[in-house]
């Protein structure tokens, strides 16, 4: 018996007593007793109907959920092909020759990728396969279960990558990449290396006839190559997903998000990283500095010579290879139409597909990574030879988390990829700087 039904035949003994007694004083207690179970009974009705009504509530928010659940399942699952007993090119429900042969049918796929793939078809299968262990493996793990999971453990949930595809997806990364073909890359066998760096060169010096040769020995330093999680992930319609032409195109979807998410960030550390896990050659102090004039606070304030000195700075051995790097923004508005003593200008830009621009005859990358924002005390462009910087990566282990709860409202899916990485000042002499004035 619950509560409203004691409380209800409490009520039905004081009507009892009432009617049964002659006592009037009686009478008002028995009264007063009933008016207060009234009472109780009114605000036990109450409860009980809130009670009732959050429920109903929690049970419809929780339906809603399925719903959104099944949903988001379905459609990132919904264009999975099926797996066809004895069709020869199939790799785990996947047709990766056909994917290959019409990645242009594929939307979300990157121009390089489509390109890239067209010319080394038989290493694009491969990199397409592993890519295929990725995925499979992401969807056979709830996203609860992975989330945690430690990120550096290759047994929980990472997927190791063989050693042929390591540096076809590099290769991948390099060309979304403004910077990574001009770094120095070391393939890392360890969470932490030990690599040297080069001090000073051999010496030569003319010696007489029958004299001793003069001793000369370079020196090395060492730098310490620490590999760091980097988080890339990218977020895709669930209609781009279900609408991809070929069955199974989600893998080359993946590729060309994972690779173009990773080649930006890596951008973004060499470039303007800010000490975590590295400092990139426009912030570091790392390398030459040519400073504007005291009091010269804005990017407006560009002299040629600031141009001609940062050069002048560089050891002539090392300017092979050099090049110039900045916003796009600060390149068009800042080194545009700058000129020398003689009214040459220093800028030529180029009228042809794959053929640099020049800036005082070195090749110039524009990267949206760099800084594009005039201040005291920033870096409008960098200039050198990007060798002297060491990018180590540890793509041993590749993770893939898949989320289509988050954005399940806005019909849009989360793919998550872990992996890492190392950076390293190893030569600073190669490249410098121009650096506004400080306030």
């Amino acid at each position: 018996m619950n509560k409203l039904e004691l409380l209800k035949k409490q009520l039905v003994m004081f009507d009892e007593l009432i009617a049964n007694t002659d006592d009037i004083d009686k009478q008002k207690g028995y009264i007063k007793e009933r008016d207060d179970v009234n009472k109780e009974i009114g605000r036990e009705e109450i409860r009980l109907e809130n009670e009732k009504a959050a429920k109903a509530e929690a049970e419809k928010e929780a339906t809603e959920k399925a719903v959104t659940k099944e949903k988001a399942e379905k459609s990132i699952f919904a264009n999975q092909p099926k797996i066809v007993v004895g069709e020869p090119d199939n790799y785990k429900g996947f047709n990766l020759k056909r994917i290959a042969g019409d990645i242009d049918m594929i939307e979300g796929v990157s121009e390089i990728v489509k390109s890239r793939v067209k010319a080394r078809p038989e290493q694009a299968i491969g990199l397409l396969k592993h890519f295929t262990d990725i995925y499979t493996d992401a969807k056979s793990h709830p996203l609860s279960v992975k989330a945690a999971m430690q990120e550096d453990t290759d047994s929980e949930g990472g997927y190791l990558t063989p050693t042929e595809q390591r540096a076809e997806l590099f290769a991948y990364v390099r060309e979304m990449s403004v910077t990574m073909p001009d770094v120095t890359h070391i393939p890392m066998t360890s969470d932490v290396m030990t690599v040297p760096a080069e001090l000073a060169n051999v010496g030569v010096a003319w010696t007489a006839e029958e004299s001793d040769a003069t001793a000369s020995n370079p020196t090395f330093s060492q730098i310490t190559l620490t590999a760091k999680r980097l988080d890339a992930y990218s977020t895709s319609s669930n209609e781009l997903i279900e609408d991809t032409n070929v069955p199974g195109g989600i893998v080359a979807v993946l590729l060309s998000q994972f690779t173009e998410a990773v080649a930006k960030e890596l951008d973004n550390q060499v470039l303007t990283g800010t000490g975590d896990p590295v400092s990139g050659v426009f912030t570091a102090a790392a390398g030459y500095s040519e400073v504007f004039n005291s009091g010269s606070t804005a990017f407006s304030e560009l002299l040629e010579s600031n141009v001609r000195n940062l050069i002048g700075k560089i050891p002539p051995e090392r300017l092979d290879g050099a090049k110039w790097y900045m916003n796009n923004s600060v390149l068009w508005t800042y080194f545009y139409g700058l000129k020398d003593g003689d009214s040459r200008p220093l800028f030529i830009p180029s009228m042809s597909q794959g053929v640099p621009h020049t800036l005082f005859g070195y090749p110039v990358k524009q990267s949206s990574q760099a800084t594009a924002t005039s201040a005291a005390g920033a870096t409008m462009a960098a200039f050198g030879n990007l060798k002297g910087f060491v990018v180590g990566d540890r793509l041993t282990n590749i993770k893939l988390f898949i989320d289509p709860y988050t954005l399940g409202k806005s019909y849009q899916t989360n793919f998550y990829f872990f992996t890492r990485w190392a950076f390293a000042h190893a030569l600073p002499g190669y490249y410098g700087r121009i650096v506004t004035a400080a306030s």
